[in-house]
């Protein structure tokens, strides 16, 4: 029931957000320079206002909260127009209500964790980004849905492009991930890691140079001595590309050495890749730990990878002192 009620919220969650992209897309900065959109805000509504339906009142810790919106009518009833586009009865006191039930920043127990659109730079530029909700129980997430509305089934489609059909990850209860369009139901399994790997290395990061150090990635991968090409991508589509296999390995390096990841942007990524085979650790090769909201307090920096090329990443990364 939980996994059906969070890939019902993540599927209405990527049409709202569609259906923003097709117009034009209201904006605003936040304290931390960020950008946030009237579609982060009704993305969060409608998820947080579709579990609570199903399971309650869950624990959520969520990006967004509401207070930019209450201090701005005129935001507000766009975000509401958005939300009313999968959710018609939707009014201001609701949805503002609703964004504010996924703003938790504590958890003592089991809780949801939930980025509205992950990557809203790439959102703005309608390339790509990711609707991205899980649950996490101890220090690992159980449940984890990773929707991303541009990113195509097809691996030869175009990730600098809106995709018509999009895709949605799922984990199962029993493991498979499953892969759906934002739209359809029809789906296909996607399959766990091979044994070896063969080939160039294929390594994604981010388009963002503040989110990670591209020139160490660049030197890692000289250090290699391996062919390699790196794809650029926003938001935990990444993971996607390392999951169905698209991509061999995804980096982020820290900008900041004083600054922890935030579990929302990374929970459903590593949920689904690790589902498939893959090995994700922080960048001392230690299992990323979940279990302090909002942040990774534990963990330095990130490494999704194939097993059969995370040791030597690891060892690469070690060598050049990249680990913190």
């Amino acid at each position: 029931m939980e996994t059906s009620a969070a890939l019902a919220a993540v599927r209405d969650a990527c049409r709202v957000c569609r259906a923003v992209s097709a117009g034009a897309i209201e904006s605003v900065t936040k304290s931390d320079d960020s950008p946030v959109t009237v579609a982060d805000f009704a993305s969060q509504a409608v998820i947080v206002a579709r579990l609570r339906a199903a399971l309650g009142e869950p624990v959520i810790v969520g990006e967004e909260s509401a207070e930019t919106l209450r201090a701005d009518p005129r935001l507000a009833d766009a975000v509401v127009a958005a939300a009313r586009v999968v959710w018609p009865e939707a009014d201001r006191d609701a949805v503002l209500a609703s964004i504010d039930a996924g703003a938790a920043r504590t958890s003592e127990g089991a809780y949801w964790t939930l980025d509205p659109i992950d990557g809203t730079k790439g959102f703005l530029r309608r390339e790509q980004y990711a609707v991205c909700l899980s649950r996490i129980e101890g220090s690992a997430p159980t449940i984890g849905v990773l929707g991303c509305p541009n990113l195509p089934r097809d691996h030869q489609g175009p990730l600098d492009a809106a995709d018509p059909g999009g895709s949605i990850y799922v984990v199962q209860q029993d493991g498979e991930v499953l892969e759906y369009g934002v739209d359809g139901h029809d789906h296909t399994v996607v399959p766990r890691a091979t044994a070896t790997l063969e080939g160039e290395l294929v390594v994604t990061i981010s388009v963002e140079s503040g989110h990670t150090r591209l020139d160490h990635v660049e030197q890692l991968l000289r250090h290699l001595g391996r062919p390699s090409r790196t794809i650029r991508c926003d938001s935990q589509a990444k993971y996607a590309l390392v999951a169905r296999g698209q991509a061999h390995a995804y980096l982020r390096v820290p900008t900041d050495p004083g600054r922890f990841e935030l579990v929302w942007d990374h929970a459903s990524g590593a949920a689904i890749a690790t589902r498939t085979g893959m090995r994700v650790t922080d960048l001392r090769g230690q299992p990323l730990d979940f279990s302090s909201p909002p942040r990774l307090t534990k963990n330095y920096g990130i490494l999704c990878a194939h097993p059969a090329i995370h040791g030597e990443l690891l060892a690469a990364i070690t060598a050049l002192g990249y680990a913190g």
